[in-house]
Formats: C-alpha cells, structure tokens, sequence
C-alpha cells in the first residue's frame, strides 16, 4: 500500500511539473519536448492528423508514469548502489516500451478520420489568441494612457 501511495503521489507531481514546463508553453511547430519529436520522427507521425495539444498530454502522462513506476520500483530495492544499479537497468527498457506503445497507437490514430478532435482545437486555439489580442491591447492602453 505504501508503494502505491509513493507512485500516486510521484506521477500526480511529475506530470504537474511537466504540464507546467513543457505542455503550457508548446505550441505548434515552435517548441516541441523532446519526447514529443522522439515519437514524431521515429514513427512518422504527421502532428497535423490529429489533436496536437491532446498529443502533449498524452506524452506527458505517458513520460509521468515511466518516471513515478522507475521511483516506485527503486524504492522496492535496499541500499543505494543496488538502486542505482536497477534504476540504469530498468529506465531505458521502460521509457522504450511506453514510447513503442504509444507511437504504435497514434500511428493508428493517424489513419482515422480525427476532424471532429481537429476542430475543437482549432477553436481553442482561435479563442486563445483573441485572448491573447485582448491582453495586448490593454497592455497597449496602459502604456499609452
């Protein structure tokens, strides 16, 4: 049970440090993580097929629960030097496999039809950046007036 609570509670802090860092500030063709072009440039995903915003989630989750369950499963092991160890051998079969699994299915995802996914981010962004018009035109306003 303790374990459990130690996954939980990691994966709940990782992911908010990277939705934080990584998923807030990306945006389309600009600044991508480097998990995101890992799995675009080894799977040959075409980012304009589906959901770029829900992709980021997606990966950042995925990256989430590779680190909390490589920190759960180090914390099983006693001594240092032993978790070390295990922590080299088990990361990079872990963040593969995850990464395999995930570009395998947006490799499928990219087959179907996403125009409905496609359109709600379209909005999003186009509400977005009025937003962001808005916010410069009072920044504008305030420096002139």
């Amino acid at each position: 049970m303790e374990y459990l609570v130690w996954f939980i509670i990691s994966f709940i802090l990782i992911d908010a440090i990277y939705s934080f860092f990584f998923i807030r500030k990306a945006r389309r063709n600009k600044k991508i993580p480097a998990e995101a072009q890992y799995l675009i440039y080894r799977y040959h995903l075409d980012i304009e097929k589906f959901s770029y915003r829900k992709f980021l989630k997606i990966v950042g989750w995925v990256t989430s629960f590779d680190i909390a369950l490589v920190a759960t499963c180090i914390g099983v092991v006693d001594h240092v030097i032993w978790q070390i160890l295990f922590g080299f051998v088990i990361v990079i079969p872990v963040a593969m496999l995850s990464f395999l699994l995930l570009g395998k299915y947006y490799q499928q995802k990219q087959l179907k039809d996403n125009t409905k996914e496609l359109e709600k981010e379209k909005k999003y962004l186009a509400k977005k950046e009025t937003k962001e018009k808005r916010k410069d035109q009072r920044k504008g306003k305030k420096k002139n007036g």
